[in-house]
This record gives C-alpha cells, sequence and structure tokens, in this order.
C-alpha cells in the first residue's frame, strides 16, 4: 500500500518535471537535480540569527521593546555609520526576522547593508524571539488571543517608535505579505504618528485585500476555516506551526535524509504561483530549515474573513453582539485606509496566485493620492513567495527600491 501512494506521488512529479525540462535528458541528470544535498552542510544552517549576521557584516545588535499591551519583542540591527537611511524589514506570515538573513551573503538584510543602510529586523508576537509578556506566559491561552490587527496597531507601533528614537531618522517600512498587512493597519490608524516616524512604507505581495487569488490555499485552509467557524471545534487562541513542533522536526529530518528540492519548489508554486523556474534551489534547504513560526488560528481566520466578505479589508469579525459591543456596530469597520498620510509603494508579483494583481488594484485605489506618489510595481514572472526565493529577487526588486529612495 505503501508504495502505492509513494509511486501515486513520485511518477506524476516525474512526468510534469520532464515535460516542464527538455534538458534533462537522463534519469542520472533528473535524480541529480531532483535529490542534491549539496547545501545542507552550509553553516548557516544551524546558526543563531545573530551569528549568521555577525559572519557576513561583522556587526550586530539585539534590542527589546514592550507594547502597550504588555508582549515583549526582540528584533535585531546591523548598524551603520552614517547610513543612507533606515530600512525596517517585517517579515511574513510563518517566518521571523531570519527570514531576511537565510539567502547566505545574498541575503536581503545585507543587500541593504552593503548599500549603505542601517538595517532593522523586526518580529512580532508570538513568534520564535517574541514569547514573553509581562503577565502572561505562552502555555496562557489569553496570550494568543490576537491578529494581525494587534501585530500592526501594538507591535509596529512600538518597533518603529524605537527605531526613530534610536535613530532620529524617518524609517522605511519594508513589509511583505502578513507584515505588509499590519504595516497598513499601523499606516491608516495610527497615521499622525506614521506621519512623523516613517519616511515610506512599501509594502510587497500586501495579504489586505484578498478576494480573486486561484492559490491552492482557496481549496484547502479556505475549507477547513468555513467548518471551524460553523463547528466551532477548535479554539480560535489555539496555535499551529510552533517551530519546533513534531511534524516540522519530522519534515526537516526527512529532506534532510531524502532532499527532494523539487517537491518544495512544486509545493510552493501550488500555493503561492507556478513559477517553478524562478525559485533559488540554493536556498531550498534554508527555507525548510527555517520554516515554522508560531501564530494563533485567529489570525488565519481574519485573512479568511477578508476573502468571505468579498475581499473587504476590516478589523476583526466578533459577530453580531460582540462586534456591538467592541465596535458599536454590526460589522466591523474597514481600516481607514484614505487616513494615511505617508507614501505607499505597493510590489507584487505578477504570477502571485495568492494575492493576485487584481486585488492589489484594489488596494491601489483605496489610498489617497497623495500616498500614491510612488505608484506600484509588478515583478514579472514572481509570485508570492519569490520576494525571498527568486534567483533575480535583489535586481528586480530591491535594487528597484533603492533607485526610488535615492531618487526621492
Amino acid at each position: 500500500m505503501k508504495a502505492k501512494i509513494i509511486l501515486c506521488v513520485v511518477v506524476p512529479l516525474l512526468a510534469i518535471n520532464l515535460a516542464r525540462n527538455q534538458n534533462l535528458t537522463t534519469i542520472k541528470n533528473f535524480v541529480s537535480k531532483f535529490f542534491d544535498n549539496a547545501t545542507n552542510q552550509h553553516p548557516d544552517i544551524d546558526d543563531n540569527i545573530v551569528d549568521i549576521i555577525e559572519r557576513y557584516t561583522g556587526v550586530s545588535e539585539t534590542h527589546q521593546v514592550q507594547t502597550e499591551d504588555g508582549y515583549i519583542l526582540t528584533f535585531f540591527r546591523i548598524p551603520r555609520q552614517n547610513p543612507k537611511g533606515v530600512i525596517f524589514l517585517q517579515h511574513p506570515i510563518f517566518f521571523d526576522a531570519r527570514l531576511w538573513v537565510s539567502q547566505y551573503n545574498d541575503s536581503v538584510a545585507f543587500f541593504f547593508w552593503k548599500e549603505g543602510y542601517d538595517v532593522w529586523l523586526g518580529n512580532t508576537r508570538g513568534n520564535l524571539f517574541c514569547q514573553d509578556h509581562v503577565t502572561l506566559t505562552p502555555s496562557d491561552p489569553k496570550f494568543w488571543n490576537f491578529s494581525f490587527h494587534e501585530m500592526g496597531y501594538y507591535d509596529n507601533h512600538a518597533l518603529i517608535g524605537y527605531i526613530y528614537g534610536q535613530t532620529g531618522a524617518k524609517v522605511v517600512y519594508v513589509g511583505y505579505s502578513l507584515g505588509a498587512s499590519n504595516g497598513l493597519v499601523y499606516a491608516s490608524n495610527r497615521s499622525d504618528e506614521a506621519s512623523k516616524t516613517t519616511r515610506l512604507m512599501v509594502v510587497m505581495a500586501p495579504a489586505s485585500h484578498i478576494r480573486r487569488g486561484t492559490s491552492a490555499a482557496k481549496y484547502t485552509v479556505a475549507p477547513f476555516l468555513y467548518l471551524q467557524n460553523k463547528l466551532n471545534f477548535l479554539d480560535l487562541r489555539s496555535t499551529i506551526l510552533r517551530h519546533d513542533i513534531w511534524y516540522l522536526r519530522v519534515l526537516r529530518s526527512t529532506f534532510a535524509l531524502f532532499p527532494c528540492k523539487k517537491c518544495i519548489v512544486y509545493l510552493t508554486s501550488i500555493f503561492s504561483g507556478w513559477t517553478p523556474d524562478v525559485m533559488d534551489p540554493d536556498l531550498i534547504d534554508m527555507s525548510v530549515q527555517r520554516f515554522g513560526s508560531e501564530i494563533p488560528l485567529k489570525i488565519l481566520n481574519h485573512f479568511y474573513q477578508t476573502y468571505v466578505s468579498g475581499g473587504h479589508f476590516h478589523l476583526y469579525d466578533y459577530g453580531e453582539e460582540e462586534n456591538l459591543e467592541v465596535y458599536g456596530l454590526k460589522k466591523p469597520p474597514l481600516y481607514p485606509l484614505g487616513d494615511i498620510k505617508i507614501p505607499v509603494l505597493i510590489v507584487y508579483g505578477q504570477n502571485d496566485s495568492f494575492v493576485c494583481p487584481d486585488d492589489h488594484e484594489v488596494l491601489y485605489n483605496l489610498l489617497p493620492k497623495k500616498s500614491t506618489a510612488f505608484g506600484k510595481v509588478m515583478i514579472e514572472g514572481f509570485n508570492h513567495a519569490d520576494f525571498v526565493s527568486g534567483r533575480s529577487r535583489n535586481e528586480k526588486v530591491y535594487r528597484k527600491m533603492i533607485e526610488l529612495l535615492e531618487k526621492n
């Protein structure tokens, strides 16, 4: 039975790969490309973030800040003397600050630092570096009672305010996916403050107006959340994808023994957009090692609510009765994007199937005209994940950002 299951999985993948890669003329070449463990021995795989930063730059700082609601956030800095500006990188869902230093010497964080910028790497509540609170512990369900709203309203408020206080310079905020969503929460709900602390907000593949995507998440995660909302069989404060949870450990151990790089490429493309030739295979080992950042189901449910509402970017929906208590309205209010006072640059992938180009157009049209001075940039051939794993990520995305910053 097990052999049949393996054949059902492997044979179609072989056929697909051989059809798409005509240069793989022999089974030997194909096996070599499919099972390649050459980069598993790289020292970055097992090192902590501080050691990695110091390996490539020679300098690093670790900082902590407390949010208004008691969460203690740990984040990192790669300082520069007389910098061109201050860059703050905010991670996507299921990852943490290590994502930005997971491309070896060509890591996104190091790219900005080499270009002369003071680089800060953010973390949000609940992830590997942010599981402290003044009164709560991660074993307390109350600790996990948050969505991306709290990440934007409290975490970004604390982090950006701290960076501004330390440097005296307005921050260039670069938020990716979830990091972009909570960036928009911050910029819209604390618009006066953001205008004082933030020079530019770059939202990459922003997961705000989710409606028209064709990602596999639409047919897997969405039905699960639909059933959860109907049957209420799990507490939404329950967490998933803790970095050291058993099934992720099994995944990493299995990958170390059988490094099926093409499986990871195809799986990523199924959920993020079909661009299997864009992903850099040298980064797959690190991606597998870094994947997993604990979040409550409430975050996924908040995204699901925006999807079923028709793609509206609104505060968390607690149901009519509780909405009346919390908001004074039966339905949750929309985020006041029209109140944003800082420039917002939208950067998105042409082949993104999770948040498609039409969804980004909705966001762009809701921003005030003064906030769209930088316009929007579509990256040809990129999917939702290629902003950190694409072969040409630095030249196609981050080089363009620097050029825009130097012109304005």
